[in-house]
């Protein structure tokens, strides 16, 4: 994942691959302005940046290029104009279930059972 995408970035993809070196990071990106950006450098230091003309299908080429070249890269995350990177989407949207608390005590219905016992706890 990168943090600095160029604006109006519309799709991204974040690949990885090993290597002697540790592993290497890609990331492809286009824009609503027609542009292809890549980003890329050892895993976790993405350093280098290039830019061309193109668009979503075009990027696809190359990711396809990517993940089935020499070096096998893996899809490590994706990111949409309208959701973000998706790493990040599940993170939020993950939450804890609530519980519901229970009563304190039991729930009597009165009108069913007048009689019943009030049990005091003092």
């Amino acid at each position: 994942m990168i943090l600095n995408l160029k604006p109006q970035t519309v799709f991204a993809v974040h690949l990885r691959a090993d290597s002697v070196s540790g592993g290497k990071d890609w990331v492809g990106s286009v824009t609503a302005d027609g542009e292809i950006h890549t980003y890329w450098g050892r895993t976790g230091q993405i350093s280098q940046h290039a830019g061309k003309p193109g668009d979503v299908a075009a990027l696809n080429r190359i990711i396809d290029q990517k993940k089935s070249g020499k070096d096998r890269y893996q899809e490590v995350d994706r990111y949409t104009q309208q959701h973000g990177w998706e790493s990040q989407r599940t993170q939020t949207t993950q939450a804890t279930p609530v519980q519901q608390p229970q009563p304190a005590v039991a729930e009597v219905d009165w009108v069913e059972a007048p009689d019943a016992a009030i049990e005091w706890d003092f």
